[in-house]
């Protein structure tokens, strides 16, 4: 006698069975932001040969439980993602540096530089008063204090960039080290069977080239053998198991044409196995800490610098001239740096010898109440000396900039924020878990399993029949 029908019944049961396990699976990982929904592939068993040409079926089995996943839409969210980074990164810095400059209302530097002209405008009227002497040295010291703040905080800032270079280069490795890691697992479970998929591995996979795509621009294709090929900048940085760690250098990459920007002992990043230098693309938060680093901190306080220095210079060679409330004339700088060097925002001080406010030298004829040479510092205010800018006109330009700048980095990831939303929704629409849908498939199968099991029961019947009670 052929048991073939109850056979056949038993694959039903037991395909039925993996279906409601994989619907379970779905549901209990329903709120797993990067779970990617499952579902299973029936087929047919081979047909057997039953005599005359005739075949018939033996029943069905699960040939793949795969994942529900649009590869183009992951493309597309990590291709908007790399942008996403780099605008997150450098909105966040410009942010910093507005907050650095603090140009609000009755605060900042351009107050500071106000209260210093007036000073010298007081002065200029009654250059004999050593209240006004005394008011304008302490307007100085305020100028300088500020200006040498601006610039320690902007020193801080980019050793902070540094460090999160150094974070983030840790990070790309470790994840590259859990990917070779996956690629080992899931060519270890699915052992070259194309029907066998390792997808909470996949899964977890998926997710750190999310994160490293965040990082920096990557490339990626996974191969026959399931394990995934990572790239940068056409170099693999994982194939397999193989790993090509990203390094770090102190050693400043050559200077593009034109610049001539120092090198304080900042990292750079490179490849472990040749030293050579990685130059990254606007992608990527990576890529948005070492530019702003290295161009957007360092250009504000290279334009701070221009306006300290050429300020400092044409307020000396003033100064040089006049003659002290004592009729003599000292030659000595109003300004000076504290390390030697030329003036700059982190060094300019007030000359110490003006801590006697009897030198502060305004007097043109060496008359006590003559403070003609207070005047012409004073209309120093108004002449367009830099880029043919007055000081005031050049410093609110570069808070201008800084402002601009941070609005266009704001309004690019806002724009970025947008797309990856609706791009994420379309994959969610594709690989989310929807819980109608799973309970649907859960009563298909569910009534698939009790259908099968009911024929075995009339086919167990039908042999009890014919054993027990046909039988003599």
């Amino acid at each position: 006698m052929s048991f073939g029908g109850l056979y056949i019944s038993i694959s039903g049961i037991d395909a039925n069975k993996k279906s409601l396990d994989t619907v379970s699976h779905n549901i209990s990982n329903v709120n797993s932001p990067h779970y990617t929904r499952q579902n299973t592939i029936h087929a047919t068993n081979s047909y057997t040969s039953i005599g005359y040409g005739l075949e018939k079926g033996t029943g069905v089995h699960v040939e793949e439980i795969r994942q529900i996943r649009n590869e183009f839409l992951d493309f597309s969210y990590r291709y908007e993602l790399e942008k996403y980074g780099y605008w997150d990164a450098t909105s966040s810095i410009l942010n910093e540096v507005e907050i650095i400059f603090n140009e609000v209302p009755n605060s900042g530097l351009q107050k500071v530089m106000n209260d210093f002209w007036d000073g010298w405008n007081e002065v200029s009227k009654k250059s004999g008063s050593l209240t006004m002497r005394g008011l304008l040295h302490e307007s100085g010291v305020a100028f300088t204090e500020t200006v040498n703040h601006i610039d320690t905080q902007l020193d801080n800032l980019q050793s902070s960039l540094n460090e999160e270079i150094t974070k983030e280069v840790n990070e790309i490795n470790k994840s590259l080290t859990k990917i070779a890691d996956l690629n080992s697992k899931i060519r270890f479970a699915e052992g070259g069977n194309s029907n066998i998929k390792a997808n909470d591995y996949r899964d977890m996979r998926n997710q750190l080239l999310d994160e490293l795509s965040n990082i920096i621009p990557i490339n990626s294709y996974e191969k026959n053998t399931g394990e995934l090929v990572v790239s940068l900048e056409g170099r693999d940085l994982v194939n397999g198991e193989y790993v090509n760690y990203i390094d770090t250098t102190t050693v400043r990459p050559n200077n593009k044409e034109g610049e001539n920007k120092p090198n304080k002992g900042y990292i750079y990043i490179c490849w472990s196995d040749t030293g050579e230098y990685i130059e990254l693309d606007e992608k990527g938060s990576l890529s948005g800490c070492i530019n702003a680093r290295d161009n957007l901190v360092e250009d504000y306080r290279s334009d701070l610098d221009k306006l300290v220095k050429t300020m400092a210079n044409e307020i000396n060679k003033l100064h040089r001239k006049g003659y002290n409330l004592d009729g003599e004339n000292m030659e000595i700088d109003f300004f000076i740096s504290d390390d030697g060097d030329e003036i700059n925002s982190s060094n300019i001080r007030i000359n110490p010898k003006l801590s006697n406010f009897n030198e502060i030298a305004v007097s043109k004829s060496g008359i006590s109440e003559d403070g003609e040479i207070a005047e012409e510092i004073l209309n120093l205010r108004d002449k367009k000396i830099l880029n043919n800018m007055t000081f005031e006109e050049y410093y609110r330009s570069l808070i201008s900039d800084i402002a601009i700048k941070g609005e266009s980095a704001n309004n690019s990831l806002d724009i970025q924020g947008k797309l990856l939303k609706e791009i994420d929704e379309r994959r969610q629409a594709v690989s989310g878990v929807s819980l109608d849908e799973e309970m649907a498939d859960m009563l298909r199968y569910q009534h698939s399993y009790i259908a099968n099991s009911r024929v075995i029961n009339a086919i167990d019947e039908m042999i009890d029949n014919i054993i027990n009670r046909m039988g003599r």
